[in-house]
């Protein structure tokens, strides 16, 4: 007899008990811990309902023979790990799938009844009200294929673009043979010369992830320790039971957001270079100076917080903002607004406070993409010594569009935790609440009006003097999006 699977803590996975296992053997992979691919191919589908039967066999078959569970994924990644292949760029585990389904493509597979019932996955994106609560652009400014009704998508990856695209096409075969229609958004990692992601800003992205697996947490205490921030979190920040499985308790699914986000580099750096200009900041790394302090991080993932250079090492992510009234990290910066760490102000006791923000987290599994070619690498911008040297010698080279973050997280609770952290923290000028605002909004994601003056930089690292006139933002458009959700291999198998 199976037993329930205890999803309000971490889980050892090398430990697991036979149900555990199970539930690993159930759950797709990526949800947990990310897949860890160079490459992916976004597939997005749209089925014929009058072809309901022949929709839930390609979904069987993409089960059968390409989606891959977590605990193969994570097997794999160990595997390759301790033969040191993936230090060493090796392959990363091979061929890699995850599938999610919308609340329209669980009706057009005929299984409208089992749909999840999270409020905003049964909205859709598209919902007018959704639209107005994240100040989202009007889906008529969309991309078209983002217009239309996507029943699915599924998340092929590989080592390589050549890998990627021929799976991609295997997939992509399955799914017209059932009568679907295909479009495809490519998605290719960006590493800095320490080898770490970043985006096409040109900042180390994804550093601070929640931590469900118990392996990686004890791996990330002994990288940097946990006693300042604990990346430690339960099952439950992702997974939720899978209604589309009876009497099962190992079958556990989750809410996948995607969003197209289109970086408008050339002026996000151009504005960077004017705030260095701004703020007096002086040498080769003005630029990343001043954008550190709406970042929150150098370039090299270094916490503005904690040092008021770039260090150049391992980017470490156990501190907090204890002791920094906005005079080294200020309120308003990316990384601050997204995880205030226990500073947001939503609970006088501070303990209890930072366990309320924790419940907003999620885990995140974006890729940039790059739909327009770049001519310089984001890591390799040249030096300007002001704002005419820049526009003369770098702005040329950056990209005005085409070229963004594929956001991706999973969520058990998506107004709790993707809504609540766009709507209330990177949108929302008084957010954190202690010391009362406004703040401005978040710099990076942030949408809605940009109030002047809101957003305050300070005069010099640590100090007390404030300079305005350095508003900043609206350099991420959102181009497009879904709610989807990850249904458990069981769910498909037994389609």
């Amino acid at each position: 007899m199976k037993m329930p699977i205890d999803i309000a803590r971490p889980l050892s996975w090398k430990n697991a008990n036979d149900d555990e296992l199970l539930m690993l053997q159930c759950l797709q992979g990526n949800i947990l811990k990310g897949h860890g691919r160079h490459f992916t191919a976004n597939i997005f589908f749209t089925l014929d309902p009058a072809k309901a039967s022949a929709a839930r066999r390609m979904l069987r078959d993409l089960a059968n023979f390409h989606l891959v569970s977590a605990y193969r994924q994570l097997l794999d990644a160990e595997a390759f790990k301790n033969a040191g292949k993936k230090e060493e760029g090796g392959r990363g585990g091979g061929a890699f799938a995850h599938l999610a389904l919308s609340v329209d493509g669980y009706t057009a597979i005929e299984k409208a009844d089992v749909a999840p019932a999270d409020p905003e996955f049964r909205r859709g994106m598209k919902d007018a009200g959704s639209l107005r609560d994240l100040a989202d652009p009007d889906v008529g400014t969309w991309e078209p294929e983002f217009r239309a009704t996507i029943h699915g998508v599924v998340i092929a990856a590989h080592e390589t673009a050549s890998e990627t695209a021929k799976l991609a096409d295997r997939i992509r075969g399955l799914i017209e043979k059932a009568g679907g229609t295909v479009f495809i958004q490519r998605g290719a990692t960006l590493r800095n010369a320490a080898g770490e992601g970043i985006e096409h800003f040109g900042y180390v992205d994804g550093r601070s992830q929640p931590l469900m697996l118990a392996e990686d947490i004890e791996e990330e205490r002994k990288r940097t320790g946990t006693n300042r921030w604990n990346p430690a979190f339960p099952l439950s920040l992702a997974l939720v039971p899978d209604p589309g499985v009876e009497n099962d308790p190992t079958a556990f699914g989750s809410y996948l957001v995607f969003r197209k986000l289109e970086q408008r580099v050339r002026a996000f750096k151009t504005r960077e270079q004017t705030i260095a200009d701004k703020l007096g900041l002086k040498g080769a790394e003005a630029r990343e100076r001043a954008g550190a302090l709406l970042v929150g991080r150098f370039e090299d993932g270094t916490p503005v917080t904690l040092s008021d250079e770039a260090r150049g090492a391992k980017p470490p992510n156990n501190f907090d903002y204890t002791g920094d009234p906005g005079t080294r990290c200020p309120f308003h910066a990316h990384i601050r607004k997204t995880n205030p760490r226990g500073s947001g102000g939503t609970d006088p006791d501070l303990k209890k406070g930072e366990a309320q923000e924790r419940l907003h987290l999620m885990p995140r599994r974006g890729i940039p993409y790059e739909d327009a070619r770049r001519e310089v690498h984001p890591a390799e911008l040249p030096a300007a010594k002001d704002s005419k040297e820049f526009a003369r010698k770098v702005a040329p080279k950056l990209p005005e569009k085409g070229v963004g973050l594929l956001f991706m997280a999973y969520n058990s609770d998506l107004g709790r935790q993707f809504k609540f952290t766009q709507a209330a923290w990177a949108n929302a000028t008084d957010f954190p609440v202690d010391p009362k605002g406004p703040h401005g909004l978040d710099p990076v994601i942030g949408q809605g009006p940009l109030t002047p003056n809101e957003q305050k930089l300070p005069k010099v690292w640590d100090g007390k003097d404030m300079t305005d006139g350095v508003d900043f933002g609206g350099f991420v458009h959102m181009k497009g999006g879904e709610y989807f959700f990850s249904p458990s291999l069981t769910f498909l198998l037994d389609l």
